[in-house]
């Protein structure tokens, strides 16, 4: 999934307001948790995107867990929205499927390797 997919997925269930440069502010907020919390990142090796320039840009979680991105899109929309209610359950299912990646990276990777092979 590119930058824009994962922006264009999250429009359609969630309208809003929200410009593309802020949804990408957001992308690269998931993008550092998978880094740092799944592949071991060192804080200077995260990756981050611009809209401008990354907008055909694979996001580093592939199928069938790139559903992660839209999702925390969408949660990030209802909490900026205020709609809180909302959010608990986009924010809910965020964690889940995070928390589904996690588990299935940590069982067939080894995640203290990432940086020598190709890894999602």
């Amino acid at each position: 999934m590119t930058v824009l997919e994962a922006i264009q997925k999250a429009d359609m269930t969630t309208p809003n307001a929200f410009s593309p440069e802020v949804k990408v502010e957001w992308l690269n907020e998931v993008e550092g948790m998978v880094q740092t919390q799944v592949l071991l990142f060192a804080p200077e090796e995260i990756i981050t995107y611009e809209f401008d320039a990354d907008t055909d840009t694979v996001l580093l979680v592939a199928e069938p867990h790139s559903k992660l991105y839209p999702s925390y899109l969408r949660a990030m929309m209802d909490f900026a929205s205020g709609d809180y209610n909302r959010y608990q359950n986009t924010m809910a299912m965020f964690n889940q499927q995070f928390r589904e990646f996690m588990c299935w990276f940590a069982t067939i990777y080894r995640p203290a390797d990432t940086h020598e092979e190709e890894y999602v």
